[in-house]
């Protein structure tokens, strides 16, 4: 599982070459499905990479989140999930700024803060999320996120 997700971070890498030297959608499209691999694999490293210095999460827990706490806790097993999908229904570039917006869908680990906070035995969840990027240099920098999950309609 680790080496598809490796594959897949080479596979959208390779897709931000080609348009490295731009701050467009296609570049802005890579650098956000190769944070979805990293964040499937829980490779925090690759995740502190694209990380903004000043990066925060506005989390499905409530809670704005800064950097630091946001890599210790995928470090601890904090953050994690058994199923992740994403469908980007929106994706703006305006000059410097990237912006992805869209739905989740989530399986949260048992040994996630989610999964723990969770009463119904861990089930897939959907979320909505933005996703805000930071075009520096040569690179899109991920600066700040927000995920919420959407309440179940009623049958």
């Amino acid at each position: 599982m680790r080496a598809l997700g490796l594959g897949l971070l080479l596979v959208a890498l390779m897709a931000t070459a080609g348009s490295a030297q731009q701050p467009n959608e296609a570049s802005l499209r890579a650098a956000d499905a190769a944070q979805l691999a990293a964040a499937r694999e829980r490779d925090v490293n690759a995740l502190a990479g694209m990380m903004h210095p000043a990066f925060t999460v506005n989390s499905p827990e409530g809670e704005v989140w800064p950097r630091e706490r946001v890599l210790a806790m995928w470090r601890a097993r904090g953050i994690g999930h058994d199923r992740f999908e994403r469908l980007a229904e929106s994706v703006t570039v305006v000059r410097e700024v990237g912006v992805v917006k869209g739905r989740e869908i989530v399986q949260p680990s048992a040994d996630s803060v989610a999964g723990q906070r969770r009463a119904d035995g861990g089930q897939s969840v959907q979320r909505r999320f933005t996703n805000v990027w930071i075009w520096e240099g040569d690179r899109w920098s991920f600066l700040t996120r927000h995920a919420n999950e959407q309440p179940q309609k009623p049958n």
